[in-house]
């Protein structure tokens, strides 16, 4: 016993030196795409994107000026920064298609996918969050299951091919990048509305909170 067992370090020690540094390698980097498609699929499937609390905004409304400085408020973070959030996510899903789709597949058609990807997530996000996790992470990890198992739809010519050809595409991606963010804008108006005429629901205004305490302890861990 004591033999065989000695036998079988014999043939295992060298196998396994041999093959570490590769295992840890492509165990690491799965690891790392994980944690950075965590972050990003919440990030864009998250509603308020800028921490927006909807029971802090009704307290804020008291005074006059209060409601200006929040209207200019609201304007600069969905008039500029937002479109900064749009490019990131736009520009994220469309690489990913860029790999994924086929040859055939011409890169406006990929692009108009990417950028009904990203409407189709912001919309579900005014539903409910859970939805939109759930579609947001859906391109990202059938990524990943397809880079596991065949690495070689990463055709570089291709995949160069259809990034050089995109200033062609310039004033079509504009266009979309516009679509989203005036999207985004109804997709606020129509919630405020809501809120003004339907008024606020507390136990929506807890289970906001609540996600938002959780997301910030996951986040810390």
């Amino acid at each position: 016993m004591k033999e065989m067992i000695q036998s079988w370090i014999e043939i295992i020690l060298p196998s396994l030196s041999a093959k570490a540094p590769e295992l840890l390698m492509f165990t690491l980097s799965i690891v790392i795409y994980g944690v950075l498609i965590f972050h990003f699929y919440r990030f864009v499937a998250k509603r308020d994107v800028f921490g927006f609390n909807i029971d802090r905004f009704k307290r804020g409304t008291e005074s006059f000026g209060a409601k200006v400085f929040n209207k200019f408020l609201g304007l600069l973070k969905y008039g500029i920064v937002f479109p900064f959030f749009v490019f990131i996510w736009f520009a994220g899903f469309s690489l990913m298609l860029f790999f994924m789709a086929a040859e055939k597949t011409g890169v406006s058609e990929i692009l108009i996918i990417g950028v009904a990807f990203v409407a189709a997530i912001r919309i579900a996000s005014y539903y409910d969050d859970d939805l939109s996790k759930d579609m947001a992470k859906l391109i990202p990890f059938a990524f990943l299951g397809i880079a596991l198992v065949d690495l070689s739809f990463f055709d570089r010519t291709r995949i160069i091919s259809r990034i050089d050809s995109i200033p062609l595409f310039i004033t079509e991606i504009a266009t979309f990048f516009v679509f989203i963010v005036l999207l985004e804008w109804a997709l606020r108006i129509l919630l405020s509305v809501k809120f003004l005429f339907l008024g606020v629901n507390k136990k929506e205004i807890v289970k906001e909170e609540l996600k938002e305490q959780i997301e910030e302890m996951v986040d810390e861990e």
